[in-house]
């Protein structure tokens, strides 16, 4: 089905707006390691201060702009929260008209919303991952810290020299937890940070340990090593039920594929019959009731394929 000239010029502004927003925000970044302590004095309100700045420093003092910036940091995204929040607007409004080409109008709008459940579901698998890249080098961080602190240095320089040793997001992570510490930020507090920011069991032991042995100086030595031990065989048996759960992942992604598919099918067979369908009640009960099943089922097989371990 070829779009309607106006829909063409629509999502052809859509990508413009997109591309030179990209760009402003690519030549701000190119400059910013430059420019950091300049920046850093600038009043809110200075024009020296640029648009995309003014306008990110603004976002980032509402209550969702913290959250969304909270979440990107976490899974790692390199993004404004100013550009992600275009970018999502820009998808929604895209998938609205689209979507409104086939079906009623209705359906583009909770085409819409699935686009920003897609988006933020996007952002949680991305920390989910990065949360398990860290856990899997939580035996070498483990041991790493035993060996410092075998030589007799302190928890303190133990992290500095595992920030130094470790790759991302172990090595990112433990900087930012150094950088606390040098600043005067507590032990406990630096390591219960560092737990709130990558939640998981085994992360939590190893603060647990080290918060314990801290107050009590216990044997530190030992229970590092006995916790690396641990840690690896953990991270043996979650690769081995991520293997074994990969087809059943693959048939989640399957089934949605279908769902859709099975849509667009309807449309090239019987070209309109989808509009038709859905500007009537029946046809609109019986779409919205197989989102629901489809949704449903994916969510289902979501939920049995996850596996704590």
């Amino acid at each position: 089905m070829i779009l309607p000239l106006p829909v063409i010029l629509l999502i052809l502004a859509v990508v413009l707006i997109l591309a030179v927003w990209g760009l402003g925000d690519l030549v701000a970044g190119a400059g910013r390691r430059r420019r950091l302590v300049e920046r850093g004095r600038l009043a809110p309100g200075d024009p020296a201060a640029g648009l995309a700045a003014r306008l990110d420093a603004s976002l980032r003092r509402t209550t969702l702009g913290r959250a969304v910036e909270r979440k990107l940091n976490t899974a790692g995204i390199r993004v404004r929260v100013s550009t992600f929040l275009a970018l999502l607007t820009a998808a929604g409004a895209a998938v609205i008209v689209l979507i409104g080409q086939w079906i009623a109008p209705v359906f583009g709008l909770a085409a819409a919303a699935g686009v920003g459940m897609a988006f933020f579901s996007y952002v949680r698998r991305r920390e989910e991952r990065r949360r398990d890249e860290f856990v899997a080098q939580l035996p070498e961080l483990a041991r790493v810290l035993s060996n410092a602190t075998n030589a007799g240095l302190v928890m303190r320089t133990a992290i500095e020299i595992a920030a130094d040793e470790l790759a991302d997001p172990a090595g990112t992570e433990l900087r930012r937890t150094a950088d606390a510490l040098r600043l005067g930020q507590p032990l406990e507090d630096a390591l219960r940070d560092l737990g709130a920011r990558l939640p998981s069991r085994e992360l939590g032991v190893l603060v647990s340990t080290l918060v314990v042995a801290t107050r009590s100086g216990g044997s530190l030595v030992t229970a590092l090593r006995t916790i690396a031990g641990t840690l690896e065989e953990r991270k043996e048996i979650r690769r081995e039920v991520r293997t074994i759960m990969g087809e059943a992942v693959v048939t989640n992604w399957a089934v949605g594929a279908l769902g859709l598919g099975g849509l667009a099918l309807i449309n090239i067979i019987q070209p309109g019959a989808l509009r038709i369908m859905s500007e009537g009640l029946v046809g609109q009960i019986v779409l919205a009731v197989a989102a629901v099943l489809f949704t449903g089922s994916l969510l289902a097989v979501r939920r049995v394929t996850r596996i704590d371990v």
